[in-house]
């Protein structure tokens, strides 16, 4: 990984300094190579259950999708969610199968540091803004994966349903109004997963630490991200957000 990354919105991201999703340049023969080695770094690190995404070839995803939306950031076909693994040594043997797969973390699930693994995943320019107020409040700060024009903000969803589904309620009023911010990880029925930075796939749509994670921190419930947004889109968007409060009240 270089010093900066572009990340998919456009912004200038520093390479963290702790090496997440990094490794050397010189690796011999006999040990796992870069996208391997992220994978296995990231559950001995996050514990997180991780599942390997689509290799790419010549700038085309190996899915077979000419113009795959989600190039090298979504799983491959079959029970991934059940074959998901967050241990090193399971994650190692995955990974020597398909050594050169992008990294996947699959939502939804109990992981250290939080009840349930989710993420609240918003356009660039809800996102930027949500950042930027995150960044003030320490309480509600946790990992953020910026890629695909999207931003992904890593969060504890809890142990029941409710606070998922509150969460997603708060949400219909912007996504009636046109603004795609979702909640994932809370149904089994939705997207379950979220594209990790992996070295090798930084090309068309690369995917980089918006804010990385800190080993060992719990991850901010859902309920204190959500706050923000509604401020976020206030910042990004302020006649639709009065338009949309205007009907709402």
């Amino acid at each position: 990984m270089t010093d900066t990354q572009r990340g998919a919105n456009g912004r200038i991201v520093r390479a963290a300094a702790n090496g997440w999703g990094e490794t050397a340049v010189h690796h011999p023969s006999d040990t796992p190579g870069p996208a391997a080695q992220a994978a296995i770094g990231y559950a001995e690190r996050l514990g997180w259950p991780l599942t390997p995404g689509f290799a790419v070839e010549d700038e085309a995803c190996g899915c077979g999708e000419q113009e795959c939306a989600e190039y090298g950031a979504h799983p491959v076909p079959g029970a991934w969610r059940l074959a998901a693994c967050a241990t090193p040594t399971l994650v190692r043997v995955v990974w020597r199968m398909c050594s050169d797969a992008p990294v996947l973390a699959v939502l939804g699930r109990p992981v250290p540091g939080a009840s349930r693994l989710g993420a609240v995943q918003a356009p660039a320019l809800i996102g930027v803004a949500a950042l930027e107020l995150l960044s003030k409040r320490s309480a509600a700060a946790g990992p953020a994966v910026d890629g695909h024009g999207r931003i992904s903000f890593l969060v504890d969803l809890g142990v029941g349903p409710e606070d998922a589904e509150d969460a997603e309620a708060d949400f219909e009023c912007w996504q009636r109004a046109g603004l795609d911010l979702t909640v994932l990880g809370g149904s089994t029925t939705g997207r379950s997963y979220v594209p990790l930075p992996t070295p090798g796939f930084s090309g068309r749509a690369g995917v980089v630490w918006a804010v990385p994670p800190v080993q060992g921190h719990t991850l901010p419930p859902i309920a204190a991200v959500i706050e923000v947004f509604d401020r976020a889109v206030r910042s990004t968007y302020p006649s639709l957000w009065r338009t949309v409060h205007a009907k709402s009240a």
